[in-house]
């Protein structure tokens, strides 16, 4: 909105669900003008504009089950979004959307930070509501500005990817029960996400091509989080493992990879929890950190950022970059290059094999 004079006369100028709207004030004070701005900001967020009187009120309970049903199903992970909305129902279920005003969201927040919940949840929770929103306007239940944008985020520091060592891995596999101690090797060697792992068949698997295939079929429920499908090479350690369970399927004709007793498994939240702390493993260890391991080994050893981002399935380069601190060899190779040109080398060129570090340093000085 804007507060502007023409002559003698004070105008106001906003957007009430997309359209512009002018109206002239008379010949009021500058601060008389900024305060009619304010009711008539305040009339559209609470839906109670002239110009949105055809939006019928939607109560908060509605839209969160229809935005479950509309969008959330369709995400790689709605089991994050479900257990977000149920906070957010337990507060703000009752009102309509256009009851909820940044001052209820700050109440909420502050709500939610003495029951003792970290800022970093909050900020979840924060944007699952402002999703909320975005979708109430789309979907026409709900005009104006987005309440949720007027609330900032807290900030949050940059904060290490959490990975295993090689003894902490080797703990919680042996701690883990018959039926989850695959499903981690799998998650340590491909760096799959677990819907992605749980929902592999025995069709994605090639043994002698060695690879295994994330598929991205939502037709028939699998989905990976990029939307495409992905594969993955695999190494001696899982082909062997494989290999065994593909044993197991051919008594059992199992399509899944991973299943209990004949029947798919969906979850592994509590065999998971169990392990980790049988093998005293911190709370910061979760079931998404063997993927964050799988990345994380894969440069220590001198793998290139280019094909990790291929094997995890980041659409953009930038998120593969977070592991890129890793391979402290690789750019500590780089000193070879420092410092001057040897006399008498031409750009690009090279006399034999690349040097040693510090051997570039050394050439120079003996010539």
């Amino acid at each position: 909105m804007s507060v502007y004079q023409r002559g003698r006369n004070f105008w106001i100028q906003y957007y009430v669900a997309g359209k512009q709207v002018r109206e002239s004030l008379g010949a009021i004070s500058a601060t008389d003008a900024k305060i009619i701005e304010a009711e008539r900001l305040k009339a559209v967020r609470l839906g109670l504009h002239p110009e949105l009187r055809r939006i019928e009120p939607k109560p908060f309970d509605e839209m969160v089950a229809e935005f479950n049903e509309k969008h959330v199903r369709f995400k790689s992970d709605p089991g994050a979004f479900r257990v977000r909305t149920k906070v957010l129902l337990r507060y703000f279920g009752g009102r309509t959307l256009q009851e909820v005003t940044p001052k209820t969201i700050r109440a909420f927040i502050g709500q939610r930070l003495n029951e003792g919940v970290s800022e970093a949840t909050v900020n979840r929770e924060r944007a699952c509501l402002s999703k909320i929103f975005n979708c109430a306007r789309e979907w026409e239940y709900f005009a104006g500005e987005n309440p949720v944008s007027l609330v900032k985020p807290f900030p949050e520091p940059p904060h290490r990817t959490r990975f295993l060592t090689a003894d902490e891995a080797t703990a919680l596999l042996a701690n883990s029960a018959d039926h989850l101690r695959p499903i981690c090797s799998t998650a340590l060697h491909t760096g799959g996400r677990l819907r992605e792992i749980l929902s592999l068949m025995w069709p994605d698997v090639d043994l002698e091509r060695c690879t295994v295939t994330f598929v991205h079929a939502p037709a028939e429920g699998r989905k990976t989080k990029g939307k495409k499908s992905r594969f993955v090479p695999i190494d001696l350690e899982l082909m062997n493992l494989l290999r065994e369970l593909k044993k197991v399927r051919q008594i059992s004709g199992d399509r899944h990879l991973f299943t209990w007793h004949g029947k798919e498994i969906s979850r592994v939240s509590t065999s998971f929890e169990t392990a980790r702390v049988a093998a005293k493993l911190g709370d910061d260890v979760s079931f998404h950190t063997l993927r964050h391991t799988f990345a994380s080994w894969y440069m220590i050893n001198g793998g290139d950022l280019y094909r990790l981002q291929k094997y995890l399935g980041h659409s953009t380069i930038a998120l593969t970059q977070r592991y890129a601190h890793l391979s402290q060899e690789h750019l500590k190779a780089g000193v070879a290059f420092f410092g001057p040109p040897v006399a008498g080398q031409a750009p690009g060129e090279a006399d034999g094999p690349p040097l040693a570090p510090g051997a570039a340093t050394a050439e120079r000085k003996k010539r």
